[in-house]
């Protein structure tokens, strides 16, 4: 017992440094002696006490309770949210309106402390970052349900599979009604609602609204897959990708399948942002393989309407994604170079278009090969003959 009540002692002692309180500041909770007892481990304290000092001085319980061991802490999320906010250039001080001052969101970040979930999703909707975005980082996609749902409609799209494209449009549109409801709800009973401070009421509002956005861009991207979006809804799309400040698996499989509808100046425009970071992008295949994607399903549709210039920009500001050493998304970037060249006049570029649907097949991907053949039926072969 005494053991424990050293270690408490010691762990308050660390809070109350780290905060830069004196045992003055603390009297009107508790008598300097009272506290000195405290950190020597000579006396004991209710937890209602601790708790009242804990909050006077910007912690929580649960805080003090990792910080002493007595919780278990999993490190990888304090680590993974500061590598995104040291990336987006956010201050320490960024945080204080979701209760998070910046000693508290230190120690989360060195694995001290870990926050409560609903407070992560709040300093998440702070940056403008997906809560999906930050679950790939921190799982690599795995049981993730929306990154599930883009890989799934990445195949849908590419095997032309339209009418399971139109049952994941049905369930996500069943789901982001639900939560369109709930917002409505929460926004006519806030006077009733018991909250304790306004962050958390605000905060309840946004993740909701957010949680509805999610679902009706799930729903918008699988009806992308197998209809022409009208013009609210490409608006709806590029609202969504243009407040994205952290360009992952989620948010770059949106773009890529919405990039056949998406207009010309929103793509550039977004890709020339993540060209910025062109080093965090490049290690990975999965987001040069979309990226590449987004630029060249663009291009495809800029070609088929004759602004081959527009197409031609796009695809030589990706040209450092299609790397010699991946062969798959080179042979997609090369399609669509071959593409344009064929409609620009060059007959080497209806022979290239053929080389690349040999090259996937040699590679067994049937799904591309297979989508690289209709489309140069369509496109190339069908012309052709008429």
């Amino acid at each position: 017992m005494k053991q424990k009540s050293q270690k408490y002692g010691s762990c308050f002692k660390e809070l109350r440094q780290l905060a830069g309180f004196k045992y003055k500041d603390l009297e009107s909770i508790m008598s300097k002696n009272g506290i000195v007892r405290l950190e020597n481990g000579t006396s004991n304290i209710s937890f209602e006490r601790l708790a009242e000092l804990l909050k006077f001085m910007g912690y929580t319980l649960s805080d003090f309770m990792y910080l002493s061991g007595e919780s278990r802490v999993d490190e990888v999320y304090g680590e993974k949210f500061h590598i995104i906010r040291y990336q987006q250039g956010y201050r320490d001080d960024f945080f204080i309106p979701v209760g998070v001052n910046p000693v508290r969101l230190s120690l989360f970040e060195s694995g001290k402390i870990l926050l409560p979930y609903d407070v992560i999703d709040a300093m998440l909707g702070l940056m403008h970052i997906p809560e999906q975005d930050f679950s790939y980082i921190i799982n690599g996609s795995k049981d993730d349900y929306f990154v599930h749902y883009i890989n799934w409609l990445d195949r849908i799209q590419l095997r032309e599979e339209f009418a399971e494209a139109e049952m994941i449009q049905n369930e996500a549109h069943k789901y982001a009604n639900n939560q369109e409801i709930k917002v409505k709800i929460l926004e006519e009973n806030f006077e009733t609602l018991n909250y304790n401070n306004e962050w958390l009421e605000l905060h309840s509002q946004e993740r909701l609204t957010r949680q509805y956005t999610d679902y009706r861009v799930l729903e918008l991207t699988a009806k992308a897959c197998h209809q022409i979006l009208n013009d609210e809804e490409v608006t709806e799309i590029g609202d969504f990708l243009f407040g994205i400040e952290l360009w992952l698996e989620y948010s770059l499989g949106i773009l890529a399948l919405n990039a056949w509808q998406l207009p010309y100046s929103l793509v550039y425009a977004i890709i020339s942002d993540i060209n910025l970071h062109e080093k965090e992008y490049n290690g990975k295949l999965i987001y040069r393989r979309r990226i590449v994607q987004t630029a060249g399903r663009c291009a495809m549709t800029l070609i088929s309407r004759g602004e081959t210039q527009k197409a031609s920009d796009l695809l030589s500001m990706v040209h450092h994604y299609a790397g010699a050493l991946d062969t798959h998304v080179q042979g997609l970037y090369r399609f669509a170079w071959a593409y344009l060249d064929y409609r620009n006049g060059k007959i080497e570029g209806q022979k290239e278009m053929l080389r690349v649907i040999a090259l996937f097949d040699f590679l067994e991907v049937p799904i591309s090969r297979d989508f690289a053949q209709k489309y140069y039926n369509r496109h190339v072969l069908n012309l052709e003959e008429s």
